[in-house]
Protein backbone atom coordinates (compact mmCIF):
# COMPACT_ATOMS: atom_id res chain seq x y z
CA UNK A 1 0.00 0.00 0.00
CA UNK A 2 1.01 3.62 -0.50
CA UNK A 3 1.11 6.43 2.27
CA UNK A 4 -0.93 8.79 2.65
CA UNK A 5 0.68 12.21 2.02
CA UNK A 6 -2.31 14.23 2.62
CA UNK A 7 -4.57 14.56 6.13
CA UNK A 8 -7.27 11.59 6.25
CA UNK A 9 -10.22 10.77 8.26
CA UNK A 10 -10.19 7.39 9.43
CA UNK A 11 -13.57 5.19 9.94
CA UNK A 12 -13.56 2.08 11.77
CA UNK A 13 -16.60 -0.35 11.37
CA UNK A 14 -17.23 -2.98 14.05
CA UNK A 15 -19.36 -5.73 13.39
CA UNK A 16 -20.20 -7.49 16.27
CA UNK A 17 -23.03 -10.32 16.75
CA UNK A 18 -23.76 -8.24 20.37
CA UNK A 19 -23.01 -4.50 19.58
CA UNK A 20 -20.41 -3.21 22.13
CA UNK A 21 -21.00 0.24 24.58
CA UNK A 22 -20.10 3.29 22.14
CA UNK A 23 -17.71 4.15 24.60
CA UNK A 24 -16.21 0.79 24.54
CA UNK A 25 -14.87 0.91 20.94
CA UNK A 26 -11.02 2.17 20.37
CA UNK A 27 -8.64 1.41 17.38
CA UNK A 28 -5.51 3.44 18.77
CA UNK A 29 -3.66 0.59 18.65
CA UNK A 30 -4.73 -0.38 15.69
CA UNK A 31 -3.77 3.44 14.00
CA UNK A 32 -0.66 3.12 16.11
CA UNK A 33 0.49 0.18 14.02
CA UNK A 34 -1.04 2.13 10.99
CA UNK A 35 1.57 4.77 11.60
CA UNK A 36 4.09 2.13 12.40
CA UNK A 37 3.66 0.48 8.93
CA UNK A 38 4.16 4.07 7.46
CA UNK A 39 0.64 4.67 6.01
CA UNK A 40 0.52 7.27 7.68
CA UNK A 41 3.19 10.09 8.83
CA UNK A 42 1.71 10.25 12.50
CA UNK A 43 -1.53 10.38 14.22
CA UNK A 44 -1.45 13.75 15.23
CA UNK A 45 -4.39 15.90 14.51
CA UNK A 46 -2.92 17.47 11.43
CA UNK A 47 -2.46 14.21 10.02
CA UNK A 48 -6.06 12.65 11.32
CA UNK A 49 -8.67 15.43 10.84
CA UNK A 50 -11.44 12.69 12.12
CA UNK A 51 -11.66 9.34 13.74
CA UNK A 52 -15.58 7.87 13.25
CA UNK A 53 -16.80 4.59 15.24
CA UNK A 54 -20.32 2.34 13.47
CA UNK A 55 -21.55 -0.89 14.56
CA UNK A 56 -23.34 -3.18 12.28
CA UNK A 57 -24.98 -6.30 14.57
CA UNK A 58 -24.71 -9.36 12.84
CA UNK A 59 -26.22 -12.59 13.37
CA UNK A 60 -23.15 -15.18 13.35
CA UNK A 61 -19.84 -15.16 15.31
CA UNK A 62 -17.75 -15.96 11.51
CA UNK A 63 -19.31 -12.65 10.38
CA UNK A 64 -17.59 -10.47 12.99
CA UNK A 65 -15.42 -8.37 12.26
CA UNK A 66 -13.69 -4.59 12.25
CA UNK A 67 -12.63 -2.77 9.09
CA UNK A 68 -10.82 0.45 8.69
CA UNK A 69 -11.39 3.04 6.03
CA UNK A 70 -8.53 5.74 5.28
CA UNK A 71 -9.95 8.21 3.25
CA UNK A 72 -7.71 11.33 2.09
CA UNK A 73 -9.19 14.76 3.03
CA UNK A 74 -9.04 17.81 1.39
CA UNK A 75 -8.48 20.46 3.43
CA UNK A 76 -10.72 23.59 3.77
CA UNK A 77 -9.31 27.29 2.83
CA UNK A 78 -9.08 29.46 5.92
CA UNK A 79 -11.37 32.47 5.58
Amino acid sequence: MQAFDSPVRITVVSYRKRLADPDGISAKAAIDGIVAEGLLRDDSAKEVKEVRYRQVKVGRDEDEKTEIVIEEVKEEADG
